[in-house]
């Protein structure tokens, strides 16, 4: 059997998620029959008291960011002071066990692939395939295979981020595989309150991201333009229904538009 601290290491990426962490740490030793392997808790500035509860776990590092510097940049910080040929880049709302880690682990060395991802819920079929993109709550990857390519593309501050790199890893003819014979299940909630502030912060970044990958990746201003008009359409029919919440939904993606494609 593979000493996984040998092989592996882990990079959890986390904003104001103390309430989660506890049981996403645990989770995983409860299961562990062998040393946990190092393990990168990257932490964007939180102010819930992270820094203190990860003070209860010996067996994670804490790297520390003095700003939210988003989803990618932390991943790549976490992926920089790792010393293993893999890195497994996770969420921390997700339930890792050893026995799903070493099942990943396995798939991605027999079939020579860059980067795996698992069931993150469950699935009507166990098959392995490669796929063009993974969501990236559980990513886990090969560094000899990916310094070359590179990582996440820091632009992105949320969303599209793990579309990107899957897709920047097949240009380069590298694998990306699903692998819906592992279970890793995303739990979700493991981020801030979703305020008022807060929705409309996470639906700018969803507008820019969508045009920065749009103008990364070629998918042209019509593209871009049917993107807004939805959105557009979508302002209106709040309107017209009272929707507030719809209504600020779509109108933060239309500013996030703006703040990279200005009309």
């Amino acid at each position: 059997m593979q000493d996984l601290r040998e092989q592996l290491t882990f990079v959890t990426v986390g904003y104001n998620s103390a309430t989660v962490l506890s049981s996403h740490i645990e989770f995983y030793c409860r299961s562990a029959t062998e040393a946990v392997p190092r393990w990168l808790v990257v932490d964007n500035a939180s102010t819930d008291g992270t820094a203190k509860l990860l003070q209860n776990y010996p067996e994670v590092e804490l790297l520390q960011n003095d700003k939210n510097l988003g989803f990618g940049a932390a991943c790549n910080r976490g992926i920089a002071a790792a010393d293993t040929r893999y890195v497994l880049v996770l969420n921390p709302d997700t339930e890792l066990s050893e026995a799903g880690v070493r099942d990943l682990l396995a798939e991605l060395q027999q079939r020579e692939a860059a980067i795996a991802g698992p069931a993150l819920q469950p699935e009507a079929n166990s098959d392995v395939e490669e796929v063009n993109w993974l969501i990236g709550a559980v990513l886990l990857m090969d560094t000899t295979l990916m310094n070359d390519v590179g990582y996440f593309d820091e632009r992105f501050f949320l969303y599209e981020e793990d579309k990107d790199i899957c897709k920047c890893a097949k240009d380069a003819g590298l694998k990306v595989i699903h692998c819906r014979n592992v279970s890793i299940p995303h739990v979700g909630g493991g981020s801030t309150e979703r305020s008022k502030a807060v929705n409309e912060f996470i639906h700018f970044h969803r507008g820019r991201s969508y045009v920065l990958y749009a103008q990364k990746h070629g998918l042209g201003q019509a593209a871009i333009d049917r993107f807004v008009a939805a959105n557009r359409r979508r302002c209106l029919v709040a309107l017209a229904t009272f929707g507030v919440r719809r209504y600020r939904r779509a109108k933060a993606k239309l500013e996030g538009v703006k703040s990279v494609a200005p009309s």
